[in-house]
């Protein structure tokens, strides 16, 4: 009797020991694929460089803010990674009159954060009158009309792309339950894959899975954007594990980076580019010959290669990066010539004439500030200046770099009080080409007047026939090239570095998207 009782408890035991050890299995699988079983176990830490500082439609959303908003907001339309236009709140659109009107059609059963159905009237709260995107943007739309509760009609004073316009994220479809009865934001409230949970001002914003979410839900149960405004600190806070991802990797950074074990850098084209913004109503840059001559200085494979340790690609003045829509392949652009560049500065009358490196034309030098941002940008274009400075400098154009924040950069915009403005991409969203506008007489940061050159920005932005619009768009290409308005410099790669517990992460072109969709971790 006794002997049997030991036997059982044996038996007992080797099948709990086999139970145990299964369990540890699934529990180990569960967790490479995104489980949530264990504690924290799925709580993603991204260091970013600015914080949220607005979430309500009637402010942009700008710096690392998009990247937020990604997560908790969505658009009517969306981007695939490699910027294909696809359906996202909304399935499909249409218009009945070349782009006078648009017509969106809803997915039905989505729903906000706060439980309430998205629907046509909730398009037309986040396309009212008082959102950002209507002020400032779309103000040829005259009206958002619900025409059932799924479908909405987009009503404009001409015509126009829309669709392409509504996949940027600074302008979502967002919930009425943002405000309260009185119109006051309250909380912010979308239908992403992750709702808002709290917000330290400055430190971090905390965001978690929204499990009612339409879509293929996230494989990660919390979300947390750390405030690191330093590039430098961001790097040693993924080194040392402080953070699982960090955005907007210095260039410096990435070869060292990708020799690291258990970090791994993803980089990809992006529709931004860098550029040299000149101010074309005063002198020198009043004269063509003389953009021309920056043109044809400034080495921009120099600037990729040396200062950007080979980030990104050469644009010898071309505007569009290659994987924007319509970027003419065949365009002709600029290779540095410096004895050209010097000619043409001679045939504007900028000569030498006290023999002390610096041309002067009717007594006064050829001098001109290059203006730069403190901003998250700063990393690059600093060093970025200092180069166009001395390379300027070899043809008698005596630059001055001022390193400003941007309230004192928009204050030199108004007044025109500034030579050029290095620049990141500016009215860019997706593929479409609106970068234009930034030249267009009626651009309130455009310091270039030219007739023709307006007339082909309207009628692009005018027509949605793809054929037209090509052309159109290859024409103003080729315009920039031979005015010169600005000196793009170079197409931008979006880098971003994750620790070895993250898995799953696709990089996409779509900027500034974070997409976190497949992303999971393996902790040791």
């Amino acid at each position: 009797m006794n002997r049997s009782f030991k036997l059982i408890l044996i038996i007992f035991m080797l099948l709990a020991v086999i139970g145990a050890s299964a369990c540890i299995g699934e529990e180990k699988e569960g967790t490479a694929k995104g489980s949530v079983s264990g504690e924290g176990s799925q709580g993603l830490v991204v260091g970013i460089g600015t914080d949220v500082s607005n979430w309500y439609l009637n402010t942009f959303a700008s710096g690392d803010a998009r990247f937020v908003w990604s997560q908790v907001y969505e658009t009517l339309v969306r981007l695939d990674s490699d910027l294909n236009i696809i359906p996202g709140l909304a399935e499909s659109w249409e218009t009945p009159d070349e782009g006078k009107t648009w017509i969106f059609h809803l997915r039905e059963n989505v729903t906000f954060h706060d439980g309430t159905p998205l629907n046509a009237d909730s398009v037309v709260f986040s396309y009212s009158n008082q959102s950002y995107v209507r002020q400032a943007v779309l103000k040829p739309v005259q009206s958002v009309e619900a025409v059932d509760e799924y479908t909405v009609k987009f009503v404009l004073a001409k015509p126009m792309p829309l669709p392409y316009y509504l996949t940027h994220i600074a302008w979502p479809v967002m919930g009425p339950g943002c405000v309260d009865s009185e119109g006051n934001f309250v909380k912010p409230v979308g239908t992403g894959p992750f709702m808002f949970e709290s917000q330290k001002k400055d430190q971090e914003v905390v965001l978690t899975r929204n499990e009612a979410y339409w879509g293929e839900k996230s494989l990660l149960d919390k979300v947390t954007f750390k405030v690191i405004p330093e590039a430098a600190t961001r790097v040693i806070a993924l080194e040392t594990g402080e953070v699982d991802m960090i955005i907007k990797v210095p260039e410096y950074d990435v070869k060292r980076l990708e020799a690291k074990d258990g970090i791994q850098i993803h980089r990809k084209l992006t529709t931004f580019t860098d550029f040299l913004q000149f101010n074309c109503d005063n002198s020198p840059f009043n004269d063509t010959r003389v953009r021309q001559s920056v043109a044809y200085a400034v080495d921009t494979e120099t600037l990729v290669n040396e200062v950007l340790e080979g980030i990104g690609e050469p644009a010898g003045g071309r505007p569009y990066s290659p994987v924007m829509m319509y970027s003419d392949p065949e365009l002709k652009t600029y290779a540095q010539d410096l004895e050209k560049a010097k000619a043409l500065l001679e045939e504007a009358g900028w000569k030498d004439s006290d023999g002390d490196g610096i041309r002067d034309r009717d007594g006064k030098p050829l001098h001109v500030t290059l203006v730069v941002s403190k901003g998250v940008w700063a990393p690059r274009h600093n060093p970025m200046a200092q180069v166009v400075q001395g390379t300027l400098r070899e043809t008698g154009m005596d630059v001055e770099i001022q390193v400003l924040d941007d309230g004192a950069i928009s204050k030199l915009e108004s007044t025109g009080d500034f030579g050029m403005i290095l620049r990141s991409g500016y009215f860019v969203w997706g593929p479409y080409p609106k970068h234009f506008f930034i030249h267009h007489s009626a651009s309130p940061n455009s310091h270039y007047h030219n007739e023709t050159y307006d007339e082909l920005v309207d009628a692009a932005d005018r027509t949605v026939d793809a054929k037209e619009q090509e052309e159109l768009y290859h024409s103003l290409q080729a315009f920039v090239i031979e005015e010169v308005p600005a000196y793009y410099l170079v197409h931008e790669e979006k880098v971003i570095a994750t620790g070895p517990s993250v898995k799953g992460y696709t990089i996409s072109s779509e900027d500034p998207w974070l997409n976190l969709s497949g992303v999971y971790l393996e902790r040791k």
